[in-house]
This record gives structure tokens, C-alpha cells and sequence, in this order.
């Protein structure tokens, strides 16, 4: 029985971790821990973009929060934002929205095709197409379907009946030494070292590379490994630190558990290896990763993407795909 239960708990929590959900003007994910969001921006031909996020923790008392965020140049920092759908207006709204507000709001949001936005000079337009699929979907991924606490296709079934939050993986970081001078010198020598056929530019000049001490014995070489328009791809080895440098390619797992072998634009400090990747040059849209240095190498510490690229500046609100808490 306790086998069957631990199965059980498995499954969802791979259910949870289904990927991206891309419907119209709408976009949804969920993560190793049953929280789930939900962004949706303005139609794709409309000029100035908004944008409106829904987030939701697992089990059956969590609420239902918002962030609302648009952009025009000659917008002010402290602008405040108003939001109507239907009969319902929110006023002076820094970002965030509130339980009790999105209580109010959602129910309009749901019935209309769009709600405005201003700040009383700019007005936006929020598209609501796809809104009620990306609900529905959080819904199926949470295992609300049915409840009292669904957003999109409630029912009689107590909020008990709800799955619970899963706890964030918990993480310990390797210890790391001092990289010194004589580590860094070494560079040139442990770049040759590498395969040349595996890393595309491993022979162009003026890439970037990096050397960074992991223990007593070894060390972490970055490479930049692919160069595009506007960023680069990276990859990460092992190597001792005399000869034989013997090194190894490290792969890194990612939210879907699969590995990849390299990250875009990698930086590397304090234990942790980071990677974002614009998914256009306008660097309105893309994906983010952080992995710590654990003594079994990397493990992934936070993935989430923003799949619709709508022209706001910095992707908007990204999608958390996946958590997990350090030591």
C-alpha cells in the first residue's frame, strides 16, 4: 500500500510538471511543487503591451493571486494602474492584486473578451482569449476539476479533495575553494585540452572562457561554445587541475528531465550556475535557469519561461516551471 501511495504522489507530481500550455493570448505552466500560473498580454497587432499574471499554490485553501504590469515610454515608475472588465474596476493598482481583488475581478474577467487598462493618460487593452483555457488548465494540473476551489470548471466536491502543495526539493551546495591567480593562468592550457568537436568554437578567437576551482583537485571551465546575433551558448566541463586534465562534458538537467549540454549566456558565482535565453533580440520573451554546484554535481535550483513575446520589455512575468530550496 505504501508503494502504491508513494506511485500515486509520483505521478501527479509529474502531472504538475506537464510543460507549457500556450493558447491564443494566454499562457500557462506548473512546477515540481503544484504551483501554478497563468500570463496573458494584449492581441498580437495591438501597439502598447499589458500584461496580467494568476498564480496559485497547491491544496484546496490556496487563493488566487495577480500582478498586473504595462508599458508605454513615456510612462512614469510610480504610475498607478486601474483595471475594468465588465462592471468591475480596480483602481490603484501598484502591481500587485490581492486575493480579495482577484475574488472580485476574475468572474468579469471570464465572461469578457477583453479588459481595459490605464493609468489615465495611457489605455491598454488586455486580451482575455485563451484566458479560461489557461484557467482550466491550472485547474486539470492541480487536481481541482470538479471542487469547490476550481476556477474554470468547479463542482460539489469538497476543497479537501484538493492534492497538496508538494514541498521544493531541498539542496546542499559542495563547498568550494578560493580560485586563485595560478587557476586562472591555466585557462589556455585547459581550453586545448578540450575536444574540439565538442564545442563548435572551441578554435574561434576571442570567445569567452572561464576557470573556477570546485575542489582540491579539479576545476570548472565555462566555454562559450556558439555565438548568435545577440547571445551565446556555453558549455561546462570538469577537468583536473594537472595533466591529464581529463575533461568531462557536465550536462545539466532541466524542469522536464531531460539534460542539456550546455546554457545560454552562463555565468557562474558563488555555486551557481545561471543561463537566460532572450527568445528574441527585443527581449520580450525568453527563459531563465539557476543549478547549484552540489557534491553530485548540477542540480537544477529554479526554471521558468515566458513563452509569448508581446513587446514588453524584459519578458513580462515569467512561468515558474521549477523550485527547489538550498541548504
Amino acid at each position: 500500500m505504501r508503494r502504491a501511495i508513494l506511485a500515486l504522489g509520483a505521478s501527479l507530481a509529474t502531472a504538475a510538471q506537464a510543460g507549457e500550455f500556450v493558447h491564443k493570448d494566454w499562457a500557462a505552466a506548473c512546477d515540481n511543487t503544484r504551483h501554478c500560473e497563468a500570463v496573458g498580454y494584449q492581441q498580437m497587432d495591438a501597439d502598447l503591451p499589458v500584461t496580467l499574471w494568476l498564480g496559485r499554490d497547491g491544496g484546496g485553501n490556496a487563493p488566487l493571486l495577480g500582478k498586473l504590469m504595462a508599458y508605454a515610454e513615456d510612462e512614469g515608475d510610480n504610475a498607478r494602474l486601474s483595471i475594468r472588465a465588465g462592471d468591475v474596476v480596480l483602481k490603484g493598482i501598484r502591481q500587485d492584486l490581492s486575493a480579495e481583488q482577484m475574488a472580485r475581478l476574475l468572474p468579469a474577467l471570464k465572461k469578457a473578451a477583453t479588459a481595459q487598462v490605464s493609468d489615465g493618460r495611457h489605455q491598454w487593452t488586455l486580451s482575455l482569449a485563451g484566458l479560461n483555457a489557461a484557467l482550466l488548465k491550472m485547474d486539470d494540473l492541480q487536481g481541482r476539476v470538479g471542487t469547490v476551489t476550481a476556477l474554470a470548471r468547479p463542482g460539489d466536491k469538497p476543497a479537501s479533495a484538493v492534492p497538496p502543495a508538494l514541498p521544493a526539493p531541498l539542496m546542499r551546495a559542495a563547498p568550494l575553494p578560493q580560485t586563485s591567480d595560478s587557476d586562472k593562468a591555466l585557462l589556455p592550457k585547459l581550453l586545448a585540452a578540450l575536444d574540439a568537436d565538442d564545442c563548435e568554437a572551441i578554435a574561434s578567437e576571442g570567445a569567452y572562457g572561464d576557470v573556477h576551482r570546485i575542489s582540491a583537485t579539479q576545476l570548472l571551465v565555462v566555454r562559450q561554445c556558439w555565438l548568435g546575433a545577440y547571445q551565446g551558448a556555453y558549455g561546462v566541463w570538469r577537468v583536473n587541475d594537472q595533466p591529464p586534465y581529463a575533461p568531462v562534458r557536465l550536462m545539466l538537467p532541466g524542469a522536464d528531465g531531460k539534460e542539456e549540454d550546455s546554457a545560454v549566456e552562463a555565468y557562474f558565482e558563488q555555486g551557481e550556475l545561471s543561463s537566460y535565453a532572450k527568445g528574441r533580440g527585443l527581449n520580450d520573451c525568453g527563459s531563465f535557469q539557476r543549478w547549484l554546484w552540489t557534491a553530485d554535481g548540477f542540480k537544477l535550483l529554479e526554471s521558468s519561461s515566458g513563452p509569448l513575446c508581446r513587446g514588453m520589455p524584459g519578458g513580462g512575468f515569467m512561468l515558474r516551471q521549477w523550485l527547489a530550496r538550498q541548504n
